[in-house]
This record gives structure tokens, C-alpha cells and sequence, in this order.
């Protein structure tokens, strides 16, 4: 279940990244880490940061986000105001605003950025510049402002402004750049570029050297990628700054890892993203994922999203059956780590409060977990061997509404008992949606094999020997029940999959019916009208279209013990 969270929610975040680094060019110079100082937290190499910076600049997306309802809410938010304001003290140091116009000018060829601390914004930037592009840059013009200091035989320039006490440091020797918010960054860089001609055999260290980022790059398969992301998993869990900005908030979940890596690639309307976490205890190898690759097989093809987990227990599959296809168990509150705001027209009671009793616990509503307990028992009874959920929406035959179709399909170890799992399903309907379990009997549905509820509720199954398949729609279940016999599809040990071109229309036309009376309200959402735009139907799908050249995105986990290995692919319309 960690994988899974794990995997969707890296996935998300990964895509978003993916998407705005899309075009790098195809050279291959050796890594800068090499003249990085140690202890950074994040490390982030590309091979042509100048391409990069141009075709973003020139790119539809970068047009559509700034104009979109997910950007307007984004620059209202802390993240954003917190990243403002370090931008305004760093202009005051630097002498020159940190805009657009000085990254253009001073991106150059293989490039790299490395955090050493976010609180204080301690970064640290290299580059590969011509000297005529360095020499024409407004922070070499403006050195004249700055104080001259001395490193590994290399003049560099600091500036630090009296108010916020923010630093600006910059260098140039040979052909690198380098950009610093501290001067020892500065100086350890320079002391590093020294060492490298120098005779003596020991060198000072440097962030190549430190064991979590060799070990990261050494466990990488096929070499750098176009775009490289390094990161001590360890102590970025450690810093306040992620746990309240990490947009997954699934800090703990990653205290297993010690550091990761991802490099990200382009071919043939693909973009290819390989990633690699090192856990710091290492564990059993799972070198059999064939149980989920013939479930995999299974999937539609028009099917909008799909999700797969090996060797999952009875208690999630019985969730998964209880949340998708019963709608009958609530998301759990979001775990929120800040103080609740100050309400300032919170009732303070009525007087039919007197009659709570206080010295008693209040009643607890147990019926979902009695409904589904014969069904529980039957899964536990078995040896699951993998899982799939296969979700899809459509628009109701009227054209008005959006529906949502899903199925669960398990692949047991041992053959299920076709009897006793209707009966268990038909008791949680029972219990569920009707009195005396009137319409919670089974009758044959139009295909072969394939059992439908003759009530109200819709639910439908197949069962065949070590093959069981739950769903909210018998046309869904039977499409499925008549791929299991397919030649198996590479398997993995988490396996998700999202189709966002065929899924962007009904969600966009889903949301907005759900928000259709806030709209009618309070008119459509703009800076100008100071009113937040709505989460789902403005904020969320403006995001969507944003992206909408990507027509789809899949991982697949695979445990190798000591690590895990996950590979996304992203595929783009043309």
C-alpha cells in the first residue's frame, strides 16, 4: 500500500516536472557535481539549461499556465508570496532583479543547481557560458558594486545587502559561471575547479564524493539523462520546510529511503523517466511479478485508469471493493499539521445541548464494517496474489450527466468459492441498501459468466476458478472477464496508469455541473473579482488543459530489495 501511495502521488508531482522540462538538447559533458560542495539536499543537472529556458519561454504551455485559474491561485498562495519576497531580498543584494531576463542570460550549455538549504535559500548555480554571454550579463556589469575576494587563484564578487542580510556571489573562471547565495559556496566551488589541475593527490571533498549521491548514481541504469534530479531523501524528510510544502504530504512514507535519483529523456513522442530509491534498510527481492502482469493484460482499451499492486492484503482489497464499488466507505481526513483558524461566528451551543450526556461515549455507526465482515473473511481466506482497478467515466444517455465506472479484479493463489462470495456480497448490499436483503439476490447477466444483483444497487461479478472480478457495471466486468485469458503483460510490483486525454472532457464537464450554482453566484473566477478559483472545475481542469498534450502517463515499480526502480512514461500528442 506505501508503494502504491508512493508511486501515484511521486508520479503526479514527476509528470508536472516532466512536462515543464520537456525539451533538452542531446549532448552528454561530464557532471558537474564534481566542483559541488558537499551537504546539498537536492541536486538538478541538465545538459542544455539555455535550450531549456528558450523552449519554455517559446512553448503554448508556459502561455496557457499564465493565464490559467491553477497559476492565479498559485500566486496566491504562502509558497508563492515566501518565494516572492526571496526573490525582492535577493534583488537588493544582487543589485539586479533575479527576473526571467538575468536566467536567460545567464543559461548556458550543461548546467546545475544544487539546494543546501531551503529555509535560507543557500543555493548554489554552475553553468557552461561563452565568456562574450558572460562578459554581457547585468551581474558581470555590476561587479564594480561588488567586494573582491580570492579563491583557488580565481577572483570572485560578493555583495551583501545591510537590511535583509541576503548575500550575492558570483565567479567566472575558464568557461563556468558560477552563482551563489553565500560566499563560502563560492569559494568551496573554485578550491574544487583548482583541485582539478592540481598535482596533489588529495583533493577537498565535494558532493560527488558523499556516499548517498555515488550510491544514488551508481544504482541509476542507462547512464544521465537528459534532465537529473539527486536527492538526499533523508535529510530533506528532516527539513520543516518539506513537510509543509510538499504538495504529496507523504513525508513519513519516504523515511524508509535514504537518497533518490531521476533522469528524465526524450524519443519519439515519449518523454522517459527513470527513477531510483535506495532504502536504508534493504529488503526481500520480489523477482516474481507475473500475477500482475496477467491482470494487466486485462485492461480495456478504452479504460481511463487502471492500478495494480502484487501480493496485496484482504484488508485493502476488501476496501478497495467496499470504497469503488459500494461507495459505501468516507475518505479519512486529511491529516493537517497547522493550527485551526480562528472562527469568528462559531455558535457557541442552543440549549438542546443540556440533553448530551457527556459522561458517556457517544453511539459509533458500525453498519460498514458488519456489512462487509462475511466479505472480508472470504478474501483473508485466500492467498492473494495480485490486484487490479480499472476505472472509466462516461456520460449518461441523456447527455447531461457524468457517471463513473470501476471494477476490482483479485487473482488468488487457490480457487475462490463461487458461493460463498456471492453470499458475502450479497449480505453487504443486503445490509447496505435495502431491508430483509430484498433485491440483493444474483441473476444471470447477458454474457456467460457474468452475475448481476436484481436490485437497484448495481453491482456485477464473474468468477472463475482463481479469477474474481467486482464492478459497478456489468458491461465493464464482462470486457475484463473475457481478457483473462491473454498472454500475460510485463508484470510489475505497482502498476498505474492514466489516460488524461480521454478523461480531461468528462471531468471538466463533471466538475462544472457540481459547481454550477457557486459559478452562477459569484461569476467566473479572476484577479479582478478577488474570488478564489474553484478547486476542481477552474483550478484543477485550467491545470489540465495546460498539459493537454500529454495524452498519457504510466509507471511501473519494480522492488529489487535494496531499491526500488520505477519507470513513468508520458506520451504526447503530436
Amino acid at each position: 500500500m506505501k508503494t502504491m501511495k508512493r508511486s501515484l502521488v511521486i508520479g503526479g508531482a514527476s509528470m508536472v516536472a516532466a512536462v515543464l522540462y520537456w525539451a533538452l538538447a542531446q549532448t552528454s559533458p561530464a557532471p558537474l557535481a564534481s566542483v559541488f560542495p558537499p551537504g546539498a539536499l537536492v541536486y538538478v543537472e541538465a545538459r542544455d539549461f539555455s535550450a531549456l529556458t528558450a523552449d519554455w519561454d517559446g512553448s503554448a504551455e508556459k502561455a496557457a499556465w499564465l493565464k490559467s485559474a491553477n497559476y492565479e491561485a498559485f500566486s496566491r498562495s504562502e509558497l508563492f508570496l515566501k518565494l516572492a519576497s526571496a526573490q525582492q531580498d535577493f534583488a537588493a543584494a544582487a543589485g539586479v532583479p533575479p527576473d526571467y531576463a538575468l536566467l536567460k542570460s545567464v543559461a548556458g550549455g550543461n548546467s546545475a543547481l544544487a539546494i543546501y538549504d531551503i529555509h535560507n535559500m543557500d543555493l548554489l548555480y554552475v553553468t557552461h557560458l561563452a565568456s562574450a554571454r558572460a562578459m554581457n550579463t547585468a551581474l558581470w556589469k555590476a561587479r564594480g558594486t561588488y567586494q573582491t575576494r580570492k579563491a583557488g587563484g580565481v577572483n570572485f564578487y560578493v555583495k551583501q545587502d545591510r537590511q535583509t542580510q541576503r548575500v550575492a556571489a558570483f565567479a567566472y573562471t575558464g568557461d563556468v559561471l558560477l552563482l551563489g547565495t553565500t560566499e563560502d559556496r563560492i569559494a568551496g566551488a573554485l578550491t574544487l575547479i583548482a583541485s582539478r589541475s592540481s598535482s596533489q593527490s588529495t583533493r577537498p571533498p565535494s558532493l560527488a564524493s558523499e556516499k548517498w549521491f555515488a550510491d544514488a548514481i551508481q544504482a541509476a541504469q542507462g547512464g544521465a539523462g537528459e534532465l537529473r534530479l539527486v536527492h538526499n531523501v533523508q535529510k530533506l524528510e528532516q527539513t520543516p520546510q518539506f513537510r509543509s510544502h510538499w504538495v504529496q504530504r507523504n513525508a513519513r512514507e519516504l523515511r524508509e529511503y535514504a537518497a533518490g535519483v531521476a533522469d528524465l529523456d526524450r524519443a519519439g513522442g515519449e518523454m522517459r523517466e527513470r527513477r531510483v530509491l535506495l532504502r536504508t534498510t534493504p529488503a526481500t527481492a520480489i523477482s516474481d511479478e507475473s500475477a500482475a502482469g496477467q491482470l494487466l493484460s486485462t485492461i480495456p482499451d478504452d479504460a481511463g485508469f487502471y492500478r495494480a499492486t502484487l501480493r496485496p492484503g484482504a484488508d485493502q482489497a476488501e476496501a478497495s471493493i467496499e470504497e469503488k464499488i459500494f461507495s459505501a466507505r468516507a475518505a479519512s481526513k486529511p491529516r493537517d499539521d497547522f493550527a485551526p483558524p480562528v472562527e469568528i461566528e462559531q455558535s457557541a451551543g442552543s440549549e438542546q445541548d443540556l440533553e448530551t450526556r457527556i459522561d458517556e461515549p457517544p453511539l459509533t455507526d458500525d453498519r460498514v464494517a458488519r456489512a462487509f465482515a462475511p466479505l472480508r473473511a472470504r478474501i483473508s481466506a485466500v492467498s492473494l496474489r495480485a490486484m487490479i482497478e480499472i476505472s472509466s467515466t462516461r456520460v449518461d444517455a441523456d447527455q447531461v450527466l457524468v457517471g463513473a465506472q470501476s471494477a476490482i479484479a483479485l487473482l488468488a493463489g487457490a480457487d475462490w468459492n463461487a458461493g460463498e462470495i456471492r453470499a458475502a456480497l450479497s449480505a453487504a448490499a443486503g445490509s447496505l441498501w435495502s431491508n430483509r436483503e430484498l433485491g440483493a439476490g444474483w441473476r444471470a447477466g447477458e454474457n456467460a459468466g457474468v452475475s448481476e444483483l436484481d436490485g437497484l444497487g448495481r453491482v456485477a461479478i464473474a468468477i472463475e476458478g482463481r479469477w474474481l472480478i467486482v464492478g459497478d457495471s456489468a458491461e465493464l466486468v464482462n470486457t475484463i472477464f473475457g481478457r483473462r485469458n491473454r498472454a500475460p503483460a510485463a508484470g510489475a510490483v505497482y502498476a498505474a496508469g492514466w489516460r488524461h486525454a480521454r478523461e480531461l472532457p468528462n471531468f471538466e464537464r463533471m466538475t462544472r455541473l457540481i459547481d454550477f450554482p457557486q459559478l452562477q453566484a459569484t461569476g467566473p473566477g479572476d484577479q479582478s473579482r478577488g474570488r478564489e478559483p474553484m478547486f476542481y472545475s477552474e483550478n484543477m481542469a485550467s491545470f489540465g488543459r495546460v498539459i493537454q498534450r500529454v495524452q498519457s502517463a504510466t509507471i511501473a515499480v519494480h522492488d529489487a530489495g535494496s531499491m526500488l526502480r520505477e519507470s513513468i512514461v508520458y506520451r504526447l500528442a503530436p
